[in-house]
């Protein structure tokens, strides 16, 4: 009986260690981003999914070395597409504001459709935490919800990804938007014409909509 009670007790005991650690393990693994730019400075955008770990919209400052960094930002400039796959690490590192560094891959266009490494196994330094939002599934409604970064003279509008069918949205303008900034939806095709019609001319970073149907 005393063994019975100790192999349960140490059964408890040790049910919070192993929780936490597939609860740990959850969050390591592979991350990709899309890069984007304002100006000299080069973004990178957490590409999330509805299902945790990866249900975190997060845009970081980066940098990569001298070569790379003036290579990919004369890339971007060019409206070319390009993410980056870094090797495994733990996402909340991340989503708790840390500033690390971490080999990746760089691509031409999106390392999961097709895209082609331009550079391989490059430190990538993540300075600093610029946007931060979970995704909560809410239910649907008739309106498409931006939030609004300013990052040098520019404006990044990123939509709050909600209810299904959803997408991954990031405009930019140089003109000041209202905020809140909340447009018709689905905006994920109609927002450049809603803005036009408000006198905001913007042009579009990146959409993503087959992750969130």
């Amino acid at each position: 009986m005393r063994y019975l009670l100790l192999m349960i007790l140490g059964s408890v005991l040790l049910a919070p260690r192993v929780l936490a650690a597939e609860h740990q393990h959850s969050h390591v693994g592979d991350h990709g981003m899309v890069l984007f730019a304002a100006d000299d400075i080069l973004l990178a955008s957490h590409l999330p999914l509805y299902q945790a770990p990866h249900n975190y919209q997060l845009i970081y400052q980066i940098t990569l070395p001298h070569t790379e960094h003036q290579a990919v930002l004369a890339t971007l400039q060019d409206k070319q597409q390009m993410t980056i796959l870094p090797q495994q690490f733990d996402l909340r590192q991340l989503i708790e504001g840390q500033s690390i560094t971490i080999k990746a891959a760089v691509y031409h266009g999106h390392f999961e459709r097709g895209g082609s490494v331009w550079f391989d196994e490059v430190p990538v330094n993540f300075a600093r935490q610029l946007y931060l939002r979970p995704i909560k599934q809410a239910a649907a409604v008739n309106e498409a919800r931006y939030d609004v970064l300013k990052i040098n003279q520019s404006y990044f509008l990123i939509h709050q990804i909600a209810a299904k069918p959803g997408f991954d949205q990031i405009l930019r303008t140089d003109q000041a938007p209202p905020e809140p900034l909340i447009l018709k939806a689905p905006a994920d095709v109609t927002a450049l014409q809603q803005l036009n019609a408000m006198g905001i001319q913007a042009t579009e970073v990146y959409l993503e909509t087959a992750d969130f149907k």
